[in-house]
C-alpha cells in the first residue's frame, strides 16, 4: 500500500464520484486510492475498524493509528496539499475555518448516508 492513500467505497456512487473528482485534482504529493472491500488492504490497516471505514472517509498518511485522518480532517489535508487551494488553507487554521470545514464535511456525509440508505446497489454491498 502506497501512502498517502484515500479509502473509498467502490459500491457507493457518491464515494466513486468523490474519488474521481479528487483523482483529477493536482496535489503537491501523489495520492493513492484503495477500495474499502480489498481484503489485502484491510489486513494492512487492521488497527482501523471496518465499520468506521464504512461510515466516514479515511485518509492514511502513515501505517499507524496516529496517521489516520477521518472526516473533516481529510478535507483539511486535501485543501492544504492542493496548490490552488493551499493559498487560502491558512483559513482552516482558525477556529472559524475549522468549524466551517467540519460543517462542510458533516453536510456531505449526511447526504452520502441518505443516498446510501436509498440506493439498492449500496444496500446489497
Amino acid at each position: 500500500m502506497n501512502l498517502p492513500c484515500l479509502l473509498y467505497d467502490p459500491n457507493c456512487p457518491m464515494c466513486l464520484r468523490f474519488k474521481q473528482a479528487i483523482s483529477r485534482m493536482e496535489f503537491d504529493t501523489e495520492l493513492n486510492f484503495y477500495p474499502i472491500n480489498d481484503e489485502e488492504i484491510l489486513s494492512e490497516i487492521d488497527f482501523i475498524e471496518s465499520s468506521s471505514i464504512e461510515k466516514e472517509v479515511h485518509l492514511l498518511v502513515s501505517k499507524s493509528p496516529q496517521g489516520v485522518l477521518v472526516g473533516h480532517e481529510v478535507i483539511e489535508y486535501l485543501a492544504k496539499h492542493n496548490p490552488t487551494v493551499k493559498k487560502l488553507a491558512w483559513l482552516l487554521d482558525t477556529k472559524v475555518g475549522e468549524q466551517a470545514s467540519k460543517a462542510f464535511y458533516q453536510s456531505l456525509n449526511k447526504i452520502r448516508r441518505s443516498l446510501h440508505n436509498h440506493c439498492p446497489k449500496c444496500k446489497k454491498g
